[in-house]
């Protein structure tokens, strides 16, 4: 990359990432925790791309007895991807004594560049002298490991949060997972650019070039989650709401978790699907399902998966394909197009629809329709 063409695409970025830092946290914004932590996260890459460009010549200008093995910035973006991407779950990120362990690794850096620059022992500085490379090869092992970890836990909590989605929601299109695997995504890429520089690291002594593909990576990252974040609401909202404060229903007195399934309450749950059809409604969710029965969520829940052996995901998505096996035998909707009679049955897209159907009767929609049509 031409170096113009390089300072003006890397100070893009940095212009970018205080852009979209202001424009997050300004009143008029619904401000959330998660856009708190996205903003730390974007003026962290910003500081690191900073440090690539600038900090050399600054730090050579005032002393040359500075010495770091690497960018301490580089400790910060794993934890703070992490801490975002709980954020986005609707979890909570809990400021403790335990959160600052997160930082150690940064805060270690910082503090041997620090003594590195103040007046060290003669033996000191020749070892650092005759050993900057090794220095800078663990510094990026040490990176390589923590981005490693974080991703194990960034996955982690995707994968928790599509099942509580599953127990929650009987349609998920309303959540915006395109946002979620964009970035973890840039995550990803984050990391295996980390993984390529360490192999450059170790098989090549003059990678100097790494800086700049550093600060170009960073730079991608603060365009697209600048971009993408200041049009992108909280990703769970949905479940944030429903997963609050269980609706008060006057009882006579409290209705228990369940510890066995009870028959008359399964019978309740089947009539209620049956004769009023919830299911019907694309938008019905664990919680509204339980006020129409006058249970508790977590009753609910329970009864679903220990008596009919289900998440709820499952167990309204079975009914609708159901739903959707009558009115294809219902002369009443031969004009009906595949897609129409999906809606009508309480699906929300053709592509969760055909994936839905197939998964329960072994066929697409449209073979279905044709063996019953023969």
């Amino acid at each position: 990359m031409d170096n113009q063409v390089f300072m003006i695409f890397c100070n893009g970025a940095i212009a970018t990432a205080i852009f979209v830092v202001l424009l997050l946290n300004h009143k008029r914004v619904r401000l959330s925790r998660a856009n708190l932590f996205l903003s730390v996260l974007l003026i962290a890459l910003a500081f690191s791309i900073v440090h690539i460009m600038y900090a050399g010549s600054v730090i050579r200008h005032f002393s040359n007895n500075v010495y770091s093995p690497g960018d301490p910035t580089f400790l910060l973006i794993a934890p703070l991807s992490w801490f975002y991407a709980v954020e986005l779950t609707g979890r909570r990120v809990i400021f403790s004594g335990k959160l600052l362990s997160h930082f150690v690794p940064f805060l270690l850096v910082i503090c041997l560049s620090v003594s590195f620059g103040s007046g060290l022992p003669r033996a000191m500085s020749t070892f650092i002298n005759e050993h900057r490379r090794l220095l800078y090869i663990f510094f990026r092992v040490l990176v390589v490991g923590q981005f490693l970890g974080y991703q194990y836990f960034i996955n982690k909590t995707w994968q928790a949060h599509q099942r509580l989605l599953q127990q929650e929601m009987s349609n998920t299109e309303n959540v915006n997972i395109g946002w979620v695997k964009l970035f973890s995504g840039i995550f990803l890429i984050i990391n295996l650019f980390f993984l390529l520089s360490l192999f450059i690291a170790i098989h090549w002594e003059n990678s100097r070039w790494l800086a700049k593909a550093t600060a170009v990576v960073f730079s991608s990252a603060v365009y697209v989650l600048g971009f993408r974040g200041i049009l992108q609401r909280d990703v769970f909202d949905t479940i944030q709401i429903n997963s609050g404060p269980e609706p008060v229903i006057p009882a006579p007195q409290e209705t228990p978790v369940l510890t066995k399934p009870d028959q008359l309450l399964i019978d309740k749950l089947v009539a209620c699907m049956t004769e009023k059809k919830p299911y019907l409604d694309p938008e019905l969710s664990l919680s509204t399902l339980a006020k129409e029965l006058k249970m508790s969520r977590s009753q609910l829940s329970q009864l679903i998966n220990d008596g009919m052996g289900e998440n709820f995901y499952d167990f309204i998505n079975k009914y609708r394909v159901e739903e959707v096996k009558r009115l294809m035998a219902d002369p009443g909707m031969a004009g009906y197009n595949l897609l129409g009679i999906a809606f009508e049955a309480g699906f929300k897209s053709k592509s969760t629809f055909n994936l839905i159907f197939k998964r329960f009767t072994g066929l697409t929609p449209t073979e279905y329709r044709k063996n019953i049509s023969a």
